[in-house]
C-alpha cells in the first residue's frame, strides 16, 4: 500500500523547503542532504560575499587614509560636536565611504537566515507527517492481514502452555522447558495434537469476539477462562501491532552520526516528539476521522526509544555537540567578518570609539548566542546547517585574510621600490 497516495502529503510550499526535499531524494541520508545544500547554497551567494568583502577592503583602505585627517578634525572641533560630524560626513563623502557598508554582511546573513529558516520549518513539518504518514500506512496494513491474528493467537496459546508448565512443573529446566513448546508449537503448525486443538479454540472465540458487533457485551457474557483467552489473545495481537508500529517509525527516521533523529534537536530532547512538539498538524485530520490518535501511533516507538528519565543519557537524541560547536564557529566568523570591516572614526573622541567598540563586543558575542539558541531550539538538521554554514564562512574569510595579506605585502614591496 501507498500510503502517500492515500493521503497525499503536501510538498512544503517554501522554495527552500521544496529545494530539499528534492536534494534528499537524490542523496542517501537527510544528514549528507544539509551538508551538500549549504555547500550549494554558499558558492550561489558567494558573488555577493566576495564584492561585500572587497568593497570591505576598499573601504578599510580609505578610512585608513583618513585617519590622519579624521584625528585633526577631532582636535579641531573638539567641541563643536555638530559641527564635526558635518565635516567628517563631508570627508567621507569625498572618499565615497559609506558608513553602513559595514553592516551590509550582518544584514544579508541575517535575511538568508530567515529565508533558510523558514524553509527548515517547513521540512521538519513535512518530514514528520510522512514518516507518520508510514507508520499509519503499517497500521492499516496490519490490520488488514488475518495472519497476524492467527500469529498472535499461537502467541498466546504458546505464552498459556508455557505458564501451565511452569506452573504444573516449576523446577522443570530449561531445556525440558524449550523442547515442551517447541513441541506444542510443532503441534500447531502441523494442525494436529492437544497444541491444535487449543489454538483451534482460542481462534475461533477470538473470531466471535471480533465479529461481534457489541464486543463489550460479548466479552461480560463470557466465562472468566473464555476471558481471559480473547483478552490474552488482545493483548497478544495489540503487542505484535506495537513492534509493527515501533519498526516503521525507525524506518523511516533520518538519523545521522550520533543524531538519533535528525528532525528533533541535537538535546537531551525525546527521540520521538510528543503530540504536542510534533510540528505539522494536516495529517492528524486524517486521523481523528478515522479514529486512530497521535499517541496510539507514535506511542509504541516512544516507549521504544525516548528516554525514561533526564539521565537516561543512552536514550537522548543528541548531546548538545551542535549546538556548542555553531556557537563556537558563529563566534569566530563574526570576528572574521568585524575584523575585515572597516571601523568608522565617530565623534565624541575617545570615549564614543570606546562604547563603539564595546557595541562591536556586545554582537560579537551576543549574536552566536541567539543563533545558538535556535540550534537547541529547533530541529538537528537546521543545527547541521548554521554549523555547516558557519564553516564554509570561516574557511572562507581564512582564505580571504591569507589572499589578501599575500596581496597587502605584493603592494607594500611595489610601494618601496617606487619610493626609492
Amino acid at each position: 500500500m501507498d500510503i502517500l497516495t492515500t493521503l497525499a502529503v503536501s510538498l512544503p510550499s517554501n522554495l527552500i523547503g521544496k529545494w530539499l526535499v528534492q536534494l534528499s531524494e537524490l542523496l542517501p541520508s537527510f544528514g549528507v542532504t544539509v551538508i551538500v545544500f549549504t555547500i550549494i547554497l554558499k558558492l550561489i551567494t558567494s558573488p555577493l560575499d566576495i564584492w561585500q568583502k572587497i568593497s570591505q577592503r576598499k573601504q578599510s583602505k580609505a578610512m585608513a587614509r583618513l585617519q590622519p585627517k579624521l584625528a585633526k578634525l577631532q582636535k579641531q572641533y573638539a567641541n563643536q560636536p555638530q559641527l564635526l560630524r558635518q565635516k567628517q560626513a563631508e570627508l567621507q563623502k569625498e572618499e565615497k565611504l559609506h558608513p553602513l557598508a559595514s553592516c551590509l554582511p550582518l544584514i544579508v546573513t541575517m535575511v538568508i537566515f530567515f529565508v533558510v529558516f523558514a524553509g527548515f520549518r517547513q521540512l521538519v513539518a513535512y518530514q514528520n507527517e510522512v514518516i507518520m504518514e508510514n507508520v499509519y500506512g503499517a497500521y492499516l496494513e496490519f490490520n488488514d492481514n488475518a495472519g497476524n491474528v492467527d500469529a498472535a493467537v499461537k502467541d498466546y496459546v504458546v505464552s498459556a502452555e508455557k505458564k501451565a508448565i511452569l506452573d504444573s512443573n516449576a523446577e522443570i529446566g530449561d531445556d525440558a522447558l524449550n523442547n515442551s513448546l517447541n513441541e506444542f508449537s510443532a503441534q500447531i503448525d502441523a494442525q494436529s495434537g492437544a497444541g491444535w486443538e487449543k489454538y483451534s479454540a482460542a481462534r475461533t472465540l477470538y473470531g466471535d469476539y471480533m465479529d461481534s458487533p457489541e464486543k463489550n457485551g460479548y466479552i461480560n457474557k463470557l466465562p472468566l477462562e473464555q476471558k481471559a483467552i480473547v483478552r490474552g489473545v488482545a493483548g497478544a495481537y495489540q503487542s505484535r501491532l506495537n513492534e509493527r508500529l515501533a519498526d516503521a517509525y525507525e524506518e523511516h527516521m533520518e538519523s545521522f552520526l550520533w543524531i538519533k533523529n535528525v528532525f528533533m534537536s541535537d538535546t537531551g530532547t525525546n527521540v520521538v516528539p510528543t503530540a504536542q512538539q510534533f510540528v505539522g498538524g494536516k495529517i492528524q485530520a486524517h486521523w481523528d476521522v478515522s479514529g486512530v490518535s497521535y499517541d496510539t501511533l507514535a506511542g509504541p516507538a516512544q516507549e521504544r526509544l525516548n528516554k525514561k528519565s533526564f539521565w537516561d543519557v543512552k536514550n537522548w537524541n543528541g548531546y548538545f555537540v551542535l549546538p556548542i560547536i555553531s556557537v563556537v564557529l558563529s563566534v569566530l566568523t563574526t570576528w572574521f567578518t568585524q575584523k575585515m570591516s572597516p571601523q568608522n572614526m565617530m565623534a565624541g573622541g575617545a570615549e564614543q570609539q570606546k562604547s563603539q567598540q564595546r557595541t562591536m563586543k556586545m554582537v560579537t558575542y551576543t549574536m552566536p548566542l541567539i543563533m545558538g539558541i535556535f540550534a537547541i531550539v529547533y530541529s538537528a538538521a537546521f543545527a547541521l546547517y548554521y554549523f555547516m554554514s558557519n564553516a564554509v564562512s570561516t574557511l572562507f574569510n581564512i582564505a580571504y585574510i591569507i589572499i589578501t595579506k599575500q596581496l597587502d605585502r605584493r603592494e607594500a614591496a611595489r610601494s618601496l621600490i617606487s619610493a626609492k
